[in-house]
Formats: C-alpha cells, sequence, structure tokens
C-alpha cells in the first residue's frame, strides 16, 4: 500500500508542476478573470487544490494549523502554484516517512466546519490526491476556455508511469 500511495504522491507533484510551468507566464488578469467551473478562476482553483493538499497532510500530522481553507494572499499565481507544489512535496515525504500499520490505522480529524470524522489515512491520501486530479483537469479546461490550447500539458498518471518508468522498477507498478 504505501508504495503504490507513494507513487501517486509522486505523481501529484509532477501533475502540479506541469500545470505550474504551463501558467507561468501567462496574464495573471485572465489567470483571476471569471470562468465559469466548480470554482470561479484559475487562480482560485489553484488555491483550493492548495486548500485541500494542507488540509488532509495537516490532519493526518493531527496538527490543526492548516486544516483550513487557504487565504488569498499571493501576489501572483505563479506563487500560489509555486506554494501548492511545495506543498505537495511536503505531502509526499510525510506519506514515505510512515509505516503500513500508520496507514491503516483510523485517525479522528475534523472537517472545516467542525464536524468529527474519522478515517485511515491511506483513504485520506487517495481521496486528496483523486481531488487533486479532478481540479487540474478543470484547470486545463478553464485554459482551453482562454483559448491556450497550444502547449496544454498531458497530466494524466499514464503519462507520468510513461516518462518515469523506464529503467526505474519502483515505477513500475
Amino acid at each position: 500500500m504505501k508504495e503504490f500511495l507513494s507513487f501517486y504522491c509522486q505523481y501529484n507533484i509532477w501533475a502540479n508542476q506541469k500545470l505550474a510551468d504551463f501558467f507561468q507566464n501567462k496574464p495573471e488578469e485572465q489567470l483571476s478573470s471569471f470562468i465559469e467551473n466548480s470554482f470561479p478562476s484559475i487562480r482560485k482553483t489553484v488555491l483550493h487544490i492548495l486548500s485541500a493538499e494542507r488540509s488532509w497532510l495537516s490532519r493526518m500530522q493531527q496538527d490543526n494549523t492548516y486544516n483550513k481553507s487557504v487565504k488569498d494572499e499571493f501576489q501572483s499565481t505563479s506563487q500560489a502554484f509555486d506554494s501548492l507544489v511545495k506543498c505537495s512535496n511536503k505531502f509526499k515525504l510525510f506519506v514515505s516517512d510512515q509505516n503500513e500499520y500508520f496507514l491503516e490505522s483510523p485517525l479522528k480529524y475534523n472537517t472545516w466546519d467542525g464536524t468529527s470524522w474519522e478515517m485511515q489515512p491511506k483513504t485520506m491520501i487517495h481521496h486528496c490526491m483523486n481531488h487533486s486530479t479532478y481540479h487540474r483537469g478543470q484547470l486545463i479546461t478553464m485554459a482551453r476556455q482562454l483559448e491556450w490550447k497550444d502547449d496544454i500539458p498531458s497530466t494524466d498518471i499514464l503519462f507520468y508511469w510513461r516518462e518515469n518508468a523506464e529503467g526505474n522498477s519502483s515505477n513500475r507498478l
């Protein structure tokens, strides 16, 4: 289980970095402009992904410091993406440091509204990585709506696996 979750976390870093690189030099006005979607702009979608990754990591660490929605204090969307990639790296390191017992043992945590739940960390991790994948798909759709169709990165896990599997037996899941 740990090997698979670590692989999924590494994929998450790779995919978030691909999008960070893609959106890096796009006009800030367009990154923050209204686009009909789950969240009303590229910037707000990135902040939502960051909020979720920080919150799930905080819950697993049993530290509520970051178990909340991220305030938009970034000067640019590029900085928000950088923070997301850093958080994804911290998430992956945390998962790598855990043993199977931790991953299987239910943890109590609170949602942003204070509701108490209990869940196995392996389920938290899988949910969080899947959640990020879902919203990355929305970011790609939003880029197309802004007519940024050239060089849109492919962030499917299959592309990550193909790019990283050759010569690396740990990526041959």
